[in-house]
């Protein structure tokens, strides 16, 4: 019914035309403002169902933080969606999930140090660490060939978002490179409506087998996940 709402005639021409801040009015923000703090309303789990929907939520989402903090500021704060979406593990790794602010221009770390490896040294580093502070890291199991390897646009670590090989066309085959076996940790993941689920085990472990679930579904291995710290950690066996 969804799909056919969004797919008629005008639709789009509508939304472009809407112009929230005039028409949307207390009562109305105070209705969008509960949908959004509904644990249902997860874009993640939107994108499970309907992909198409998600920039839908996505907007929806965005107009309720940008209401919250002009229009009608002081009620119970709107979590805001962080790195465009949340969480999806498919063939292309693409990770999206509730997090805290960008990451901005933090640099990548490495472990070991690249910088301080001979040539020979960089042909086998094992279990190679990227990491980005308070965002996430990726760890590369076994060894990897980090010959030549432009990180920059191998690896998006982000808040909220994990992209490994963005580019399909430049992705080498399975076990080389960096499209191989990896655990990923995802920092600041945490549900929405939090502070509820923060004062209810039983909401906590739902929220987690949620999370199982869903990562499941997207062919990633669930390690765990943690509620009070937002830490999220999975593993893949390629990108």
């Amino acid at each position: 019914q969804l799909k056919r709402f969004i797919s008629s005639d005008g639709f789009l021409s509508k939304l472009q035309k809407f112009n929230f801040q005039q028409a949307v009015t207390k009562d109305i923000f105070k209705k969008l403002q509960a949908r959004l703090e509904d644990p249902e309303f997860d874009e993640e789990f939107i994108k499970s169902v309907c992909v198409p929907v998600v920039p839908l939520a996505i907007w929806c989402r965005a107009i309720g933080v940008y209401l919250s903090k002009t229009k009608f500021p002081g009620g119970p704060e709107v979590r805001p969606l962080a790195g465009a979406g949340t969480t999806t593990t498919t063939n292309t790794n693409s990770q999206r999930q509730y997090a805290g602010p960008s990451s901005g221009d933090v640099p990548m770390i490495f472990e070991p140090d690249l910088q301080q490896l001979s040539p020979e040294e960089l042909r086998h580093v094992r279990d190679l660490t990227v990491s980005r502070p308070n965002v996430g890291s990726i760890t590369f199991h076994g060894e990897t060939d980090c010959t030549g390897l432009d990180f920059a646009s191998i690896v998006r670590l982000e808040a909220g978002e994990v992209l490994v090989y963005p580019d399909s066309s430049q992705k080498p085959p399975v076990g080389e490179g960096l499209n191989k076996a990896a655990t990923v940790t995802m920092f600041q993941c945490y549900p929405p409506n939090g502070n509820k689920l923060l004062q209810d085990p039983r909401s906590q472990e739902k929220y987690k087998r949620k999370i199982q679930a869903m990562t499941e579904e997207k062919h990633a291995r669930f390690i765990d996940y943690d509620c009070l710290t937002g830490v999220w950690q999975f593993s893949v066996d390629q990108f």
